[in-house]
């Protein structure tokens, strides 16, 4: 596992001390933080995940489980992988098609991570290319769409204006600076964004639980980067 997360236990038991609104697990690891999070906070159950970064191809991500398992383990919803712009791209958007018809017939909302690929896509994070792949995600089905932020929040308004469902904005790889990672937060929700579906730059931070509730007053709260930053975690803005 990657730093931060290799007793997810603890680190689930941090995180969620913080106002948070759900976290995200395989149905594997459910089992093993089921105490910690149920009746806490929403879990969200990623059902898919073949594509390892180890492997050969990352886009070659298929179902390991199934909305019937999320329902039976207490989930609040599903998410699912779905790279758009690649070679696999017909089954990934098949895939998401499938569970999504599932997901309504259970009354499960489906966060689909809508990632703009490479080679047919040639800027993933432009807002036309975000765009294009979240409302593909909004026309297949999807109740939340979790997928890159733009840079800023006037180009991230023209993703959320063309898309009708809520959307969420990833992480990705930890950010150099807290203000960076803390900017990007605001940023989208600025731009239209619902909030924020982040791991790096929150349980590789020295405290998950005041990031995570820097994170949160930011969204929730309307707050400033610099008062978080100042008064949730005690650093200089």
């Amino acid at each position: 596992p990657i730093p931060g997360i290799e007793n997810l236990r603890v680190t689930v038991s941090k995180i969620v001390e913080a106002d948070i609104d759900a976290v995200m697990v395989t149905p594997g690891m459910l089992r093993h933080v089921y105490e910690e999070v149920i009746g806490r906070v929403g879990v969200v159950a990623r059902i898919d995940g073949t594509g390892t970064t180890k492997g050969p191809d990352h886009t070659d991500d298929r179902l390991i489980s199934s909305v019937d398992t999320a329902v039976k383990m207490g989930a609040d919803a599903v998410s699912i992988m779905v790279y758009i712009g690649c070679e696999r791209e017909a089954d990934q958007l098949e895939k998401m098609g499938l569970v999504a018809d599932i997901c309504e017939s259970y009354g499960m909302p489906l966060l689909s991570e809508v990632i703009p690929s490479k080679p047919y896509l040639e800027d993933p994070y432009s807002p036309e290319a975000v765009a294009y792949c979240s409302r593909i995600g909004a026309e297949y089905g999807s109740d939340v769409i979790k997928t890159y932020y733009t840079g800023d929040p006037e180009s991230f308004k023209y993703v959320t204006s063309r898309v009708p469902i809520p959307i969420v904005v990833l992480g990705g790889p930890k950010k150099e600076t807290i203000k960076d990672f803390l900017s990007m937060v605001k940023g989208a929700v600025e731009g239209g964004g619902k909030g924020v579906a982040v791991g790096r730059n929150i349980f590789q931070y020295k405290d998950p639980t005041q990031m995570a509730q820097a994170v949160s007053e930011i969204v929730h709260k309307g707050r400033s980067v610099e008062e978080v930053m100042e008064e949730v975690l005690e650093v200089k803005a």
